[in-house]
């Protein structure tokens, strides 16, 4: 196991103050445990992270300068003549033989650190068919993606990027529709929330902020992990709530009722077709990057052209770099867009507490740390920090004369 990755087990024991061991009840000496796990378990996910990232760089550099890549090339080319044909085959190739060196951290990462934290509730060959469920999907979009890229590379290489991003902005805003309808329910089982005080409520908030949403689902997590969730999912008429059990069976009505108005804010706010505009230029800035990186260095690297499939490595490199380049910029924007929902979640519901209590209760059920590290958080993280949240519900509170003990 990585260094600091120690796992707490069994009850702490310490001397009570008649000098007999006891299990440690006390709260706060509770909390520091939480803490330190949440520490752990973080740290680790930042290593494999980073693992990932490296392999991501080595592996693609490798096989482009080593000549592996023409060589895989032209045996593609000796089983067929198709261009189509061609990119399908080498990108399957290309697809397993990554899966070869990712999968090793893909399972230590979702299914032994997850087991050992306790959080998975997974049993391994139902984790298993998930992985395989979503590698294949990832290949069918990557094969699609791919197949686009080098047809318009072929056919308009000066202009290809200009409707490839198109393309991809069109992709993007159906697939942000039937996610929930279709794609989720691949991996996870939804029923509708039975009629009661939560969803008489839900629905009711959902009127008063003006979000059409079509019904309330429990989402069925509870079979695969003790991690809660929530979300908003879908647009126009796919939209609708979805509460995770974990969720249900762990929070309050009213904390669940504000969670779900910070979520509705997001819909209030636009911030799903904000976030839609972030994404697409994104994505034109990558295309028209490699673009020029192909144009630069498809004749030095000894490449028939820029529609050789070859240079697919290079695709790749420049695309993960300039993804690298613009995430703390885009999670950056993501945190403003999350603060402001807090906001509004706050100002329509009154109840500061209720979501402070929820942020301290998602970040134990999650396992996430309150207050991670500053550059981490700068980088990686979509979200403001857990401690940052409640502080900001306590400066609300006092600001609009809810009392100090309004959060605990």
């Amino acid at each position: 196991m990585p260094e600091g990755s120690e796992q707490l087990e069994g009850p702490v024991q310490v001397d009570s103050p008649e000098g007999v061991g006891g299990e440690v009840r006390d709260e706060a000496v509770q909390s520091e445990l939480d803490a330190v796990q949440a520490q752990q378990y973080e740290r680790i996910k930042l290593r494999i992270t980073v693992a990932n990232l490296a392999l991501s760089i080595a592996l693609p550099l490798v096989f482009l300068l080593a000549g592996w890549s023409e060589e895989l090339r032209d045996v593609v080319e000796d089983w067929s003549g198709s261009a189509a044909v061609v990119v399908l085959l080498y990108v399957l190739i290309v697809s397993l033989a990554l899966e070869a060196f990712t999968f090793p951290l893909d399972i230590y990462s979702g299914y032994f650190v997850e087991r050992r934290f306790g959080l998975s509730r997974s049993k391994l060959r139902l984790w298993l068919a998930d992985w395989a469920k979503g590698e294949t999907l990832q290949i069918v979009f990557l094969v699609g993606a791919i197949e686009l890229i080098y047809f318009l590379l072929r056919e308009l290489p000066g202009t290809w990027w200009l409707v490839a991003g198109a393309g991809f902005t069109l992709f993007f805003v159906v697939l942000s529709a039937l996610a929930p309808v279709l794609l989720f329910r691949l991996f996870f089982k939804f029923e509708p929330l039975p009629d009661g005080e939560l969803k008489d409520r839900l629905l009711a908030l959902s009127q008063r902020l003006g979000v059409y949403v079509r019904g309330v689902y429990v989402w069925m997590l509870g079979d695969k992990t003790r991690k809660a969730n929530a979300a908003l999912a879908g647009w126009g008429r796919t939209r609708r709530i979805l509460l995770a059990d974990t969720l249900i069976e762990e929070h309050t009505t009213d904390e669940i009722e504000v969670v779900l108005a910070h979520e509705m804010a997001h819909q209030v706010h636009r911030d799903i077709w904000r976030g839609l505009i972030i994404q697409t230029a994104l994505v034109f800035i990558a295309l028209f990057v490699v673009h020029l990186a192909l144009e630069a260095w498809t004749e030095p690297l000894g490449l028939r052209s820029v529609s050789d499939i070859a240079n697919l490595p290079l695709l790749l490199l420049v695309t993960g770099a300039v993804t690298l380049v613009a995430l703390p910029v885009a999670n950056g924007l993501s945190r403003r867009m999350e603060r402001a929902a807090d906001r509004y979640a706050l100002e329509k519901t009154g109840m500061a507490g209720p979501f402070a209590s929820a942020m301290e209760r998602l970040a134990k059920q999650n396992l996430s740390q309150k207050r991670p590290n500053g550059f981490v958080e700068f980088v990686l993280h979509s979200h403001p920090s857990v401690e940052s949240r409640i502080e900001f519900a306590k400066e609300w509170a006092r600001a609009h004369g809810k009392g100090a003990t309004e959060i605990q």
